[in-house]
């Protein structure tokens, strides 16, 4: 069985076929118990539309769980995180060989994820169907 990620969160809006969902995400720090002695603590209301499913009963204010298999999270933390920084750290290299100036090479470097990330928003519909929520 898939391991999988979970969040407890408040249904705030409900549409036809998607469902709102605030959700507190929390960093590890926040459940530590110095954390008010270091202020790195940070805790934030994340609002998830997830389709709503046609078989649950479902009402405004309404506690849910939701959750996520670990290889779609997994899948996720690649798209957001690991493929760009490999974009990023390989047209640093490839500039440096190239003897461009390092404030220009970092600019360059940075401008390379415009077409990443304009990728991914032009795919966004594709991508959800690849992640999807449970509620519970």
């Amino acid at each position: 069985m898939e391991n999988k990620i979970s969040h407890e969160g408040i249904i705030t809006k409900i549409e036809d076929s998607n469902i709102e969902v605030k959700i507190l995400s929390r960093s590890t720090c926040a459940s530590c118990n110095i954390k008010g002695a270091c202020n790195m603590s940070e805790m934030q209301e994340k609002i998830i539309t997830i389709p709503a499913p046609k078989d649950k009963n479902l009402s405004i204010g309404q506690e849910v769980k939701i959750s996520m298999g670990l290889g779609q999270a997994n899948r996720a933390v690649i798209f957001a995180y690991v493929i760009p920084l490999i974009i990023l750290v390989a047209m640093i290299f490839i500039l440096s060989t190239l003897k461009i100036e390092e404030g220009l090479n970092a600019l360059i470097s940075i401008g390379t994820l415009i077409p990443y990330y304009l990728i991914l928003f032009l795919f966004r519909n594709r991508l959800k169907r690849k992640f999807e929520y449970e509620i519970h």
